[in-house]
């Protein structure tokens, strides 16, 4: 036969009803308020290292203070801009190149020329 030591055994009473209380801290903010607070997520900003961003119609958007903000098209069409005149600039720089050495060979030619020409003047002269 068991022996109870505390008298009577354990049985807890039904507990009250809980209400449903929404998670969402935009839904708790609002209802403070009176204000639907989701409008000011519409725009996704991030601070990474010092550099922000923020993501606005699909692409995201450095915000870099006094130089303005740059698309991410912009800097791809900055970019493409960059290459094509570092290969205008190679390509100027190749001409300048065979220029001066065109220029380098027709001073040599007219050099040749003048000490020939100041040979034979000689030449007939001693005569």
């Amino acid at each position: 036969m068991p022996i109870n030591l505390f008298g009577r055994s354990f049985s807890p009473g039904p507990s009250p009803p809980r209400r449903a209380v929404s998670l969402s801290s935009l839904r708790r903010e609002s209802d403070k308020s009176g204000v639907d607070l989701s409008n000011n997520f519409s725009k996704i900003r991030l601070n990474i290292g010092g550099q922000n961003a923020s993501f606005e119609d699909g692409e995201w958007i450095a915000d870099e203070g006094s130089r303005g903000r740059v698309s991410s098209r912009e800097v791809a069409k900055l970019r493409q801009q960059n290459q094509n005149l570092q290969e205008e600039n190679n390509l100027l720089k190749l001409k300048v190149e065979l220029l001066l050495d065109m220029l380098t060979e027709k001073s040599a030619d007219a050099l040749i020329k003048d000490k020939e020409i100041t040979r034979l003047k000689s030449k007939t002269r001693g005569r």
